[in-house]
């Protein structure tokens, strides 16, 4: 069954964006040059800038230490500095890199390129590398149970979505020239990531309520980027907000 979790995990994070690229080039040819821009905002916001600053330049000040210890100042701080990063990087490279090109399944490409370099980097090449490693020295792996696995590649599943839900809502802010749904797209990835953090510190929630929260919060995106479109389509102003 350890195995079967590494598999399952692996899938998701490498066979979701792959895949759905794949199938979005089918019906619409050139989707990968969305996908590589959505892929490179998360590399730049996150991997160069973010997580540098919160891993080495932040813990240098005191006021860093002191708001680590209340759990809603953390959480907000966290899920704050995440959407602006990342949404802000969203924008820019959509105005970059896609002028003329911000479509539905424009959007649908850029965050599974956002959501899919995310779920390889940071879980599906350290899951690749534990199967790989089950079979030179299983006893060298460190017990993880099976079910936590199935657990780690579920929640890659609503990240994913929730990606490609915050791109088309950035995309068609841009489209239409209205920075609101920039903001709608901080606001969210803001409550997502905050989350998080305040759930079980504050409220003692379990892995499990924390994932329905993930998904709650992944699909009421989704479904937000998609109605824009479809509202778009017929000519009407889209109601989600």
């Amino acid at each position: 069954m350890l195995f079967v979790g590494l598999l399952f995990g692996v899938v998701i994070c490498f066979g979701v964006p792959i895949g759905g690229v794949v199938m979005l080039g089918r019906r619409k040819k050139g989707m990968g040059k969305a996908f590589l821009p959505g892929a490179l905002a998360f590399v730049i916001s996150q991997l160069l800038i973010r997580i540098p600053l919160l891993k080495f330049v932040l813990p240098q000040y005191a006021w860093y230490g002191v708001l680590q210890l209340n759990p809603w100042t953390y959480g907000l701080f966290l899920g704050l500095t995440a959407g602006l990063f990342e949404e802000t990087a969203r924008w820019i490279a959509i105005c970059f890199f896609l002028k003329g090109k911000q479509e539905r399944e424009h959007g649908l490409a850029f965050g599974l390129g956002h959501g899919g370099i995310e779920a390889i980097v940071l879980v599906g090449v350290p899951l690749l590398g534990a199967a790989l490693q089950l079979f030179t020295d299983k006893a060298a792996l460190p017990f993880v149970g099976a079910g936590s696995l199935f657990i780690i590649g579920i929640e890659r599943l609503f990240a994913i979505t929730f990606h490609v839900g915050a791109s088309l809502l950035v995309m068609y802010g841009v489209r239409r020239r209205k920075p609101l749904f920039l903001l709608a797209a901080i606001f969210l990835h803001t409550l997502l990531d905050a989350a998080v953090v305040i759930l079980p510190a504050v409220w003692g929630t379990g892995i499990a309520g924390i994932e329905v929260c993930a998904a709650f919060m992944a699909a009421i995106t989704l479904f937000a980027g998609i109605r824009c479109y479809q509202a778009a389509n017929c000519h009407c102003a889209p109601r989600i907000f």
